[in-house]
């Protein structure tokens, strides 16, 4: 079957006698052309006339100058060979011109799975007067070069015998060597592996027939480094249907550095965009490549993803943004969570949100309780369609309302939402005093202990009884060693002491609603810790009174039994309440000898009560006798004194005689 009208019958013959006497019976494996070697001239004007014949149908492979629609080109196909098995073309390309010198291939279909069959012939395009195929003459033809790797110098010319010489303007010949710099006429000059000596402006040059002719090549060195990669709009991009749409990428890259920059987006397809490209190099340390996508009057099909990819070399970087298209503008307006939030005092801020869609972005108003909120508090922040609250405190508790709204088109929606805010237990008692010292409590009294507390949701307290027995070092809760752990207290029980009641009692006290849990001990008798604790949701609280019960006045205390008359024994009793003393010893005057005799401590259940005796006493025993202890709460050392005054026996008579009844 013909593809192309045969016009020429001389040609046809040609054609029959050059194939069909070759045919020699063997399959051809590659396509044959009907020019032998690797080269063939042809003088310009003349018509180049191949012929390719193969075991199956081929195709021509041309010059990138020569376009395959050109009128000067024709291509012929029909059957060849014995029987017709084989496939032939003619290729006839009439006028010649030095433009059309360059490979000229035949070859069959190819695949992925096989090699690439064909045959080629490099055809010069003799022109004396163009002895290079292309010519840079006024402007130079940029060669992008990169150090170490091959670089072509690309000045072929239209005959293989025409000298060429390579210089770098201003003057340096560039000589070839066979290594460094290779001369092929099909290619030009071959650098396989350039250096910073091939940077600049160079210049191949011919004389034919005493007339210089030259053509002009730039070498510019590149580089890869790409900066920065930015869009114009932001990640997510709204808009209304009939409005403009442009979005400008900005490339921020090294000095050498050339970008090319491409788009994907959603009518690309249906060219619905238009791209404009322009660099900036002003900036003296980068250049600025921008590239500007605008769709006009946008529709459904113009919203999706959009991005600028930008490839120099082997860095490949890119951006992309979402675009939106909406029929018409609106408000949606919903709660994240509950009707009633809960927040808890002194956390470090809370966001109240809610979840909403709108276009285009709608005026942001919050009220507290019917007030702007802003206005209200210096605490309270809009970010967006949240309101922050810093440093969340009770009084933040209330009622509030966003109100949206988008004024030029009337539309507006608002929702309310109510914070609760919850405190964790606080007990006053706790406040006001720190407590510093155990509290003693005498054996056998009636007390009163209290606890108000305060909370939100109002907490739960219950009180709880620690027994303890001596210990010299302090625990948790200063004084006791628990051997039976903890007890929950109720009124009637008789754990450590007998517990009269437990009552509670709310009242508003401060502006704020407290409530007073009042545990009555009946009649003191173990030594212990009262635990008020107070509960909510949020946490808790705990307030530990020290109930040491004491025999000893006041706790720590010196008894004389009798002032002692001269030859009587004194006789001295320190006592201390054993929960809070320990290491009890007794300083005596200078004038005390070895008649002084000290009983050993005698540990009582509630005390100590170490006894010091001196027997025989005269009128040098009087002085200030000191008993010292050692606080085991602070570890100071406390002193109790008592003077001691001994009477003399004269003294003692004239007291008995006074007492004799008087006889005249």
């Amino acid at each position: 079957v013909r593809d192309w009208e045969l016009d020429d019958s001389s040609l046809l013959m040609t054609f029959f006698f050059v194939f069909l006497g070759s045919s020699s019976g063997s399959k051809l494996k590659v396509p044959e052309l009907s020019i032998n070697g690797t080269q063939h001239v042809v003088q310009a004007g003349q018509t180049l006339n191949l012929t390719c014949r193969g075991e199956m149908v081929h195709s021509w492979s041309l010059p990138e100058t020569l376009s395959k629609d050109s009128k000067r080109l024709k291509v012929i196909k029909y059957a060849c060979g014995r029987n017709g098995k084989q496939s032939c073309s003619s290729l006839t390309l009439s006028r010649t011109q030095a433009s059309d010198t360059g490979n000229y291939s035949c070859k069959y279909p190819t695949s992925a799975a096989k090699k690439k069959k064909e045959s080629t012939v490099y055809v010069f395009i003799n022109d004396t007067g163009n002895p290079f195929v292309e010519m840079n003459s006024d402007i130079p033809k940029i060669i992008h070069m990169t150090v170490g790797r091959e670089m072509i110098i690309p000045c072929r010319v239209t005959a293989p015998n025409i000298a060429v010489t390579l210089k770098k303007i201003p003057g340096e010949a560039l000589i070839p060597d066979g290594k460094t710099i290779i001369w092929d006429s099909t290619k030009g000059f071959r650098i396989p592996k350039a250096t910073y000596r091939f940077i600049g402006l160079l210049s191949c040059e011919t004389t034919i027939a005493g007339h210089k002719y030259s053509t002009k090549y730039l070498t510019h060195r590149e580089t890869n480094t790409i900066f920065d990669v930015q869009l114009s709009t932001p990640r997510l991009v709204k808009l209304l249907k009939g409005d403009s749409l442009a979005i400008n990428c900005t490339v921020t890259a090294a000095w050498n550095t050339r970008v090319q920059m491409t788009w994907t987006y959603p009518g690309q397809t249906k060219k619905r965009g238009s791209i404009t490209q322009r660099i900036d190099q002003k900036n003296t340390e980068a250049n600025i490549f921008y590239s500007i996508l605008v769709v006009d009057k946008v529709r459904d099909i113009d919203k999706g993803q959009y991005a600028c990819h930008v490839k120099s070399g082997p860095s490949i970087k890119s951006v992309n943004t979402t675009v939106l298209v909406y029929d018409k503008m609106f408000i949606n307006l919903k709660r994240r969570r509950k009707t009633v939030l809960e927040a808890v005092a002194g956390r470090k801020s809370y966001r109240l949100s809610m979840k909403v869609k709108a276009f285009p972005s709608p005026e942001v108003i919050w009220l507290k309780d019917g007030l702007p909120a802003a206005e209200k508090c210096a605490r309270y922040m809009v970010k967006d369609y949240s309101l922050i609250i810093k440093d969340v405190a009770e009084e933040d508790a209330g009622n509030y309302t966003i109100i949206l709204s988008i004024r030029q088109w009337n539309l507006s929606k608002n929702l309310t939402v109510t914070l609760k805010v919850n405190v964790k237990p606080q007990i006053y008692e706790n406040a006001v005093s720190s407590f510093p010292d155990p509290n003693l409590y005498s054996l056998g009294s009636k007390q009163v202990l209290t606890c108000t507390v305060y909370g939100v949701p109002q907490p739960k307290i219950t009180w709880m009884w620690y027994p303890c027995k001596q210990n010299h070092s302090k625990t948790r809760h200063g004084f006791c060693s628990y051997t039976e752990g903890s007890f929950n207290v109720k009124a009637g029980s008789h754990i450590g002491n007998r517990i009269q009641s437990i009552t509670e009692r709310t009242a508003i006290i401060e502006g704020k609603n407290k409530t007073a849990s009042t545990l009555v001990v009946a009649e003191a008798k173990s030594s212990g810790i009262y635990s008020c604790v107070a509960s909510n949701k949020v946490g808790k609280a705990e307030r530990n009174v020290s109930f040491i019960v004491t025999d000893v006045p006041s706790g720590f205390h010196i008894n004389l039994e009798k002032m002692p008359i001269e030859g009587e024994n004194l006789v001295l009793s320190c006592s201390a309440n054993k929960f809070l003393y320990k290491d009890i010893a007794w300083i005596l005057p200078r004038t005390v000898n070895n008649q002084t005799k000290a009983r050993r401590a005698i540990n009582k259940e509630y005390s100590i009560t170490l006894t010091l005796t001196i027997k025989n006493v005269s009128l040098a025993h009087s002085g200030t006798y000191v008993c010292r202890a050692r606080n085991i709460y602070t570890g100071k050392e406390v002193l109790q004194k008592k003077d001691v005054t001994i009477r003399g026996v004269s003294y003692h008579l004239d007291f008995l005689l006074l007492l004799l009844p008087f006889r005249p």
